[in-house]
């Protein structure tokens, strides 16, 4: 093998950070829990959607745990307001704070006309579409105005040659959302549909949850090291 073969292409630390609890998550729980609302949120943009108090409790906290742990050399943050907003919290633990960059490729996966809808409302609104996400499943099915999970997969992957090109053995944070996450699993861990199902299937990735990956010589690749843990 020649020296380029051998030199490591990954960051030696990658941290994947799901943003706090959003105003949009509170009122989707409590149209959850009670019931009666077949729609949820604000109005705002998703985009748009900021953190509870609550949700800045849990960033600070988190960042306190990363900062006792980690020197990142980047940040990279979904530009929507409760990612910036959680990146801005966990950021005050560290002394030094790292380069931070905006990145679309970050985003939410887009929800389309469902955006804002319980399972009730897809199916008084849209009963045509909610019978077809049925038949497609969740994994594949994309929403009209919206993505697919694959379609998530082509940014992130996007994403994820630019860090096999500019933050070789560097120590990264992320800060996304819920599906990013696992779709950084998928990716990384070379799942396909079954795996990503299952696990999803398992918990919902929580409010500011760390996932890491260290770089793993032997392997010569970024192996899970923590999933969905909570440091609040």
């Amino acid at each position: 093998m020649t020296a380029d073969e051998f030199e490591q292409k990954w960051p030696n630390h990658l941290v994947i950070l799901r943003h706090g609890q959003s105003e949009k998550n509170l009122a989707k729980q409590q149209a959850q829990e009670c019931g009666s609302h077949s729609t949820f949120g604000s109005g705002l943009r998703d985009a748009d959607e900021p953190l509870t108090d609550k949700g800045r409790v849990q960033a600070r906290a988190t960042g306190m745990f990363l900062a006792s742990r980690y020197a990142f050399d980047a940040v990279f943050t979904s530009p929507y307001l409760r990612t910036l907003q959680t990146t801005e919290e966990v950021l005050k633990a560290f002394a030094i704070s790292p380069s931070l960059v905006r990145e679309e490729r970050l985003r939410e996966i887009e929800f389309g006309i469902l955006d804002g809808l319980t399972s009730d409302g897809i199916k008084a609104e849209y009963p045509k579409e909610w019978e077809r996400r049925k038949r497609e499943e969740k994994y594949w099915y994309r929403p009209p105005g919206g993505e697919s999970r694959p379609d998530v997969a082509l940014r992130v992957h996007s994403f994820l040659g630019t860090l096999t090109r500019e933050y070789r053995q560097k120590s990264v944070l992320i800060v996304c959302h819920s599906v990013v996450v696992l779709i950084f699993r998928r990716l990384l861990e070379r799942w396909g549909e079954r795996e990503y199902l299952e696990v999803d299937r398992e918990n919902d990735v929580l409010n500011c949850a760390v996932t890491t990956y260290h770089f793993d010589s032997f392997e010569r690749r970024l192996i899970l090291a923590c999933y969905n843990e909570i440091h609040y």
